[in-house]
């Protein structure tokens, strides 16, 4: 009994290194991807000062995007490579590296929009509508439905490096996964809703919250489901 309460103890002991190890380097992930999002920031208020001096609104102006959209878009995925670079330095295990990848992007996301209202004082509103990205074509929504995603992502993700990092389990299985995906495309679809109207040098209409709100919904719910019954001894 008494080698078996060690055994325990040695084991609990080095559970609880691990989740230290685990706090640490999400505390060094946010200071890395607030300083990342300070960068991407800076390019967007060197771009907004050249195109859209008087501050930016819709309509996109024509010339922004015929002398830049080439570059833009590889600008954004290089982003999505170094955000996930990050975190796959950050550790070995599959599931620890997705956390840190889901939280070091929200992050990112966050404190880009919070560099760019301390900069130009922009977006006036959590209201206002802004070009979220650029991939296939041009996304746009109101400044809080990516940041209500980016905070989903942080808590989704600081959790489940935390837990699976201090050799905890968590498991999505087909069924999450399945969720997931679906969930993202419906928070896209929300988001390409009036990109071929700005695409044609038009001013988008209302946001369709009513699209976002089901697809963000559906996917915090798998994770949650996944965190709450994944079984002892099974992760994937």
């Amino acid at each position: 009994m008494a080698g078996h309460d060690m055994a325990g103890h040695a084991m609990a002991a080095g559970a609880e290194r691990a989740r230290r190890e685990i706090q640490k380097k999400l505390v060094v992930l946010f200071v890395w991807a607030a300083a990342f999002a300070f960068v991407e920031a800076a390019v967007v208020v060197y771009l907004r000062r050249i195109f859209y001096p008087g501050g930016f609104a819709f309509p996109l102006k024509p010339e922004m995007l015929e002398s830049t959209l080439g570059v833009e878009i590889a600008r954004e995925a290089a982003t999505m490579i170094m955000l996930a670079a990050a975190a796959w330095l950050a550790d070995t295990r599959p599931w620890v590296r997705f956390g840190y990848f889901m939280a070091a992007f929200g992050i990112w996301d966050i404190f880009y929009y919070i560099w760019l209202w301390a900069v130009l004082g922009w977006p006036p509103s959590v209201f206002t509508l802004d070009v979220l990205f650029l991939i296939p074509i041009v996304w746009v929504g109101p400044v809080w439905s990516p940041v209500v995603v980016s905070a989903g992502l942080i808590g989704c993700g600081a959790a489940v490096a935390y837990r699976t990092g201090g050799g905890g389990v968590f498991r999505l299985g087909a069924g999450g996964w399945s969720a997931v995906v679906l969930s993202g495309l419906v928070i896209i679809a929300s988001y390409l809703w009036w990109g071929p109207a700005a695409m044609c040098w038009e001013m988008p209409g209302p946001y369709p919250w009513w699209i976002f709100w089901p697809g963000f919904a559906l996917g915090l719910g798998a994770f949650f489901r996944a965190w709450r019954d994944a079984p002892p001894g099974d992760s994937g």
